[in-house]
């Protein structure tokens, strides 16, 4: 918001050279105030949730999802998404580099949030694949087979199927008969890893489609945790950051749970207070396996420190944001050993400097331009050779793809990944004002949105 008067603050960069899509970023429109839009949050996670609080899912299903490491996400379950909370971040959120910029430097959602908050597994074979194109008697055979039912020809939309169908069908017998074979038990499994995949962790901007290409991935359950699906959410919600970021779009998608509790861990500023947890004992079996370590947020909370669904305080308070404000290392060694062992399998990955992969989606992921995330000393960091309008890239007109061999440049450095894992000295302390990386982050970088 840029004052009429004869000084005029420079909201930066004063150098141009790394944030270098500033002119159709969401930040220049609200300076010279033309937006003060709230992103729309699309999704097709609601009746999926209404569903498993209705009806338990049978414990011989839990065990097969169990086995997929999809169990976090349900175990998870999820919290009520804050639009303006959501289009604050993104208002920081540079997609040249896959970082927020706040006034503490540079910070981003990484492969160990995503492994310690919901589990997911970020060790595996990229989540990419073949992409034949097929008719809707295909996808209805494919479904007979895998799913245990066939949906109706209009269930079926651009190699998508609808919600309502899946919905539908699991509805019709929610609950698995006591004879019950093991294909039976894997079909039901499968509608629900499907709706997981599909519906919350990649879900897409119709806000009731599934995309049917992952389904078949879900064909053998021994192999389903053979995919690094947390890696494959994080690019997804990559990808819609940086779209999200540009001036021209009113809508974000992904798995906006991991970017608010993300947040929620470490920015102080945004975080509730937990009054209590919520009694899960009518959603959860007894004796469940315990979730990652987002479950614990599945409370009921007091905003009476912070705010919700107010964009302009949740700016201001980015805006001015100090040191002591945001937690840089959230999970201390203590609550990653506490933590099952489903949420630390990949912790030596966890640093890669390499690009991860969601079918046609291919982002990068820069944990050296966050290195105190990780305890370590952060330099100044180098440029990765990466189309920077990269989001404007998508499959649409790209039926009978294989991406494998289309990302095969770039899937080197993933099936490689043990040799591009970031390191660099221990931090003592906190970084000083006159730090070489501090001094060049203050010239390179948007202190203020609004």
């Amino acid at each position: 918001m840029a004052a009429n008067n004869a000084y005029q603050l420079d909201p930066g960069p004063l150098d141009t050279s790394v944030l270098t899509r500033q002119l159709t970023h969401r930040s220049r429109d609200i300076w010279i105030g033309n937006d003060n839009m709230i992103l729309n949050t699309r999704k097709c996670d609601g009746k999926f949730w209404d569903l498993v609080n209705e009806h338990l899912i049978h414990p011989r299903v839990l065990d097969v999802i169990k086995l997929s490491i999809l169990y976090g996400v349900y175990r998870s379950h999820r919290p009520v998404i804050d639009r303006s909370l959501i289009t604050a971040l993104v208002e920081r959120w540079r997609a040249e580099i896959h970082t927020f910029h706040f006034r503490t430097g540079e910070s981003t959602i990484t492969l160990q949030d995503v492994e310690i908050l919901y589990g997911l597994p970020v060790k595996g074979n990229a989540v990419v694949g073949y992409e034949p194109q097929r008719s809707v008697v295909d996808w209805q055979n494919i479904c007979q087979i895998l799913l245990g039912f066939s949906p109706q020809p209009q269930d079926f939309k651009h190699s998508s199927l609808k919600v309502s169908a899946l919905n539908a069908h699991l509805r019709l017998q929610p609950r698995l008969p006591d004879l019950a074979t093991q294909d039976m038990v894997n079909e039901k499994a499968r509608c629900y890893m499907f709706w997981i995949i599909a519906g919350l962790l990649l879900a897409d901007t119709s806000g009731g489609l599934l995309k049917l290409m992952y389904l078949p991935m879900l064909e053998d359950i021994t192999m389903v945790g053979s995919y690094s699906w947390g890696s494959a959410t994080l690019a997804y919600l990559y990808r819609f950051l940086c779209k999200a970021s540009q001036s021209s779009q009113n809508e974000i998608v992904g798995f906006l749970p991991l970017l608010q509790i993300w947040a929620w861990e470490r920015v102080t500023v945004l975080t509730p207070q937990i009054v209590e947890k919520r009694d899960t004992r009518n959603i959860f079996p007894v004796g469940l396996q315990r979730g990652p370590h987002a479950a614990r947020l599945y409370a009921h909370f007091s905003w009476t420190d912070t705010t919700k669904h107010v964009l302009r305080v949740f700016r201001d308070a980015l805006d001015s944001m100090t040191e002591d404000q945001f937690i840089w290392e959230p999970y201390s060694s203590d609550i990653i050993e506490s933590l099952p062992e489903y949420c630390r399998v990949g912790r030596d990955i966890w640093r890669a400097r390499v690009p991860i992969f969601c079918w046609d989606v291919v982002e990068v992921h820069l944990p050296d331009r966050v290195t105190r995330q990780f305890g370590l000393v952060q330099a100044i960091p180098s440029s990765f050779a990466f189309d920077a309008t990269h989001f404007n890239h998508d499959r649409r007109g790209r039926s009978n793809t294989n991406w494998e061999l289309e990302h095969a440049q770039w899937l080197h450095f993933w099936n490689h990944i043990d040799q591009y894992v970031w390191n660099a000295p221990i931090l003592h302390g906190s970084l000083r004002y006159d730090d070489p990386y501090l001094i060049w982050f203050r010239r390179i970088t948007r202190f203020i949105i609004g």
